[in-house]
């Protein structure tokens, strides 16, 4: 990581305020975020908090939220969205305790431009939306910018068939991709769906990152809920744009000492956070990458293995807050066919362990396909090993 390297962090889907997800736990998780991003070295320049702050929308709720984040000592920006203002009539409340719902921020090198992409409809439901000023408006910001830019909103873009999953459904996620198509924008940040996952919309690379509340709407009775790890994201702008999900605390344990995340296998992202994973499809030769982080010390080692105890050095890549290392996952040195675990894990300097691990589905090796590593997510399962991968 050179000294001109630029790191900020995103902190999404914090929830404070309790109505319908765990108020307690929320306020903590914010407190845990904000302390450790001011204990950071170097500090980030920002922090970056990607709407739904809280929970109903009310004037006290934001008002619960702006005094937690009193304890910041790194500076924020947020945007809002539907649990930001649907207690209240208007986005006055916010404006006034929170500040303007869309914006620009400049950082060394970088635009971040912040828009509130979740808009109220007329029959008083929700949609992800950008009206015709509001494209102007994106258009102007990135128009005037002599950097790369960052284009942070709530609500990811993610294609499905001839149009868009989720709330950008029957939307104009299109025009925006236009209007962001024509600029430098070297990523688009998210939040909304709990869940950490990366691909690729209009040509333009998408991050969605994991809720800070930790809890995942499933809409299941009797809980409607299902408890993941907490945590936020931290980005550094070092030539390229790398990332890393920080984990925090988990029931009763506290934020790991030392943590290692099996993010990529081939083209497919692996998702989380934990236990959440997307068992990933290998076809052929593909690079197994992986970020490791220990906040009190450096990692020492990161190894994998596809067979229990039998465990292989990783290939550092690049050395930062945290660290990236890679190897080669060859189906035809494992087996022609079938299913097993990938497993990961990193020693900290300060003996600190820690371990992650995919589901893998090896399928005919196909030497034909011009892409010699060929690996999808296939549906998300709740998955975690019942042993330790010794």
């Amino acid at each position: 990581m050179s000294d001109s390297a630029l790191l900020f962090a995103q902190l999404t889907d914090l929830h404070v305020g309790g109505r319908g997800l765990n108020a307690v736990e929320a306020d903590a998780n914010l407190r845990w975020a904000l302390a450790e991003l001011g204990a950071l070295e170097p500090r980030p320049a920002c922090a970056l908090l990607t709407a739904d702050l809280v929970c109903g929308g009310t004037r006290e709720e934001l008002r619960q939220c702006t005094a937690l984040l009193q304890d910041a000592t790194v500076p924020w920006h947020a945007l809002p969205a539907n649990h930001d203002l649907w207690g209240e009539d208007d986005a006055s409340a916010w404006e006034e305790l929170i500040g303007p719902c869309r914006h620009s921020v400049d950082l060394p090198g970088l635009r971040v431009v912040l828009w509130d992409d979740v808009q109220r409809k007329g029959d008083a439901t929700w949609w992800a939306h950008a009206p015709d000023e509001t494209l102007c408006w994106l258009d102007a910001e990135l128009s005037s910018a002599s950097v790369p830019c960052i284009v942070a909103h709530h609500v990811p873009m993610l294609a499905l068939g001839d149009g868009f999953h989720d709330q950008w459904s029957g939307s104009n996620a299109p025009a925006v991709l236009e209007v962001l198509g024509k600029h430098d924008v070297i990523a688009l940040i998210t939040g909304h769906w709990h869940r950490n996952g990366e691909w690729q919309v209009g040509g333009m690379r998408v991050i969605n990152t994991g809720a800070l509340a930790g809890w995942n709407w499933t809409g299941t009775p009797p809980h409607y809920c299902f408890p993941t790890r907490p945590g936020y994201r931290l980005f550094c702008l070092d030539g390229q744009l790398r990332t890393l999900w920080r984990e925090g605390s988990y029931w009763d344990a506290p934020a790991p000492a030392c943590q290692v995340t099996l993010e990529w296998v081939g083209a497919a992202h692996t998702g989380g956070p934990r236990p959440q994973v997307h068992p990933v499809e290998v076809s052929g030769r593909c690079c197994v990458r992986v970020t490791a982080y220990s906040p009190n010390s450096d990692i020492a080692s990161v190894e994998w293995s596809t067979a229990q105890g039998q465990w292989e050095p990783m290939t550092p890549l690049w050395q930062g807050v945290w660290s990236e290392w890679e190897a080669v996952l060859d189906p035809g040195a494992v087996r022609p066919a079938g299913e097993l675990v990938c497993c990961v894990r990193a020693r900290s300097s300060a003996g600190a362990q820690a371990y992650d691990h995919v589901p893998v589905r090896f399928g005919q090796r196909d030497s034909s396909a011009k892409v010699s590593a060929v690996s999808y997510p296939l549906a998300e399962r709740l998955f975690e090993l019942f042993y330790c991968p010794e």
